[in-house]
């Protein structure tokens, strides 16, 4: 694009079939809200982050150039992160995606002037689109969103405003509340680039986890003085059977555990990444059209324990 767009939508996945159906899913849910979008004349790019790709299969990037229409793909630009990044940094070796430092990856390098960080499966609606293109937005102020989820086994194979507006077609959920307006806040982040660098994205020091990171970064951004508001308008999200709201409380601990990880303090912790997170320093090439790859060298991966990075409250300290 010769000039910055209006929105980035900062997306990760890979072509592992997460979820049942994951490639066919993404791509609807894709379509959906980029054509939803150019109907409010908005600006937009797609940064994904294509993390750890699955060896021995195709690109989730190559597979997209086949599932959207051309005047949609060239929104498009991908990421793909050499798989020797997630053993590196990871801290638990059962996690198997580091979900966040992907999406930073992608807050990195979005050029848009808000940055919207969401998921695969998650849809804007009519009245989101309007929000977005209202003017009414303003820097220095993260936008968070309700989320409606979508019965399992509705028919969602095609995508239009009657389905998703029909409450018979709802699960409801508890809406979101302040001061953080926290519920599935990894779904829907809305912030200005500037503020988002400002702030370095989400938390690269504690890499044990997907669950919660998500919620930590309200946390840092309120903690930094930046306000949170509800944006008014909800999102969907397409149900599957392997989504964390389905299937958290059905899967053994190990599974659990590989998916997302574990509980932890993340209410409660003020994290500071490091300059060079979203892993600046990566060596960059470009694949084809619209694809990059993020060569690994150790230079770009953070350290594992970085004290300057720790609080420590309640403790006497000495000049030594």
């Amino acid at each position: 694009m010769s000039a910055s767009p209006f929105l980035s939508l900062v997306l990760t996945g890979r072509n592992d079939d997460y979820g049942g159906g994951f490639v066919s899913r993404f791509f609807r849910v894709l379509r959906f809200n980029l054509e939803l979008l150019a109907e409010r004349q908005l600006a937009t790019e797609v940064v994904l982050v294509e993390w750890c790709p699955t060896p021995g299969r195709a690109l989730l990037a190559e597979r997209l150039r086949d599932g959207l229409p051309a005047h949609l793909l060239d929104s498009v630009v991908t990421y793909v992160v050499d798989g020797r990044y997630q053993d590196a940094m990871s801290l638990n070796p059962k996690l198997a995606y580091l979900e966040f430092v992907a999406k930073n990856v992608g807050v990195r390098r979005a050029t848009g002037q808000y940055l919207l960080t969401t998921n695969t499966d998650l849809i804007l609606s009519d009245a989101m689109g309007r929000a977005l293109a209202s003017g009414a937005l303003r820097p220095g102020c993260v936008y968070r969103a309700n989320r409606i989820d979508l019965k399992l086994g509705i028919d969602d194979s095609t995508l239009h405003h009657a389905l998703l507006d029909n409450p018979a077609n709802h699960v409801p959920r508890p809406p979101i509340v302040p001061p953080l307006y926290a519920g599935a806040a990894g779904d829907f982040i809305l912030l200005d680039r500037e503020t988002f660098h400002k702030l370095r994205g989400f938390n690269e020091l504690y890499r044990m986890v997907r669950i919660g990171v998500d919620h930590n970064f309200l946390v840092k951004a309120l903690s930094s003085g930046v306000p949170i508001s509800d944006i008014g308008p909800p999102i969907y999200h397409v149900a599957h059977l392997a989504s964390y709201q389905t299937s958290k409380h059905l899967e053994d601990p190990d599974t659990a555990e590989r998916r997302w990880g574990r509980a932890w303090h993340n209410h409660d912790v003020i994290y500071d990444n490091h300059e060079d997170w979203g892993l600046r320093d990566a060596p960059v090439r470009q694949l084809s059209a619209g694809i990059w790859k993020l060569d690994f060298e150790w230079r770009a991966v953070p350290p594992l324990v970085d004290l300057h990075r720790i609080v420590l409250s309640g403790m006497a300290t000495s000049p030594e």
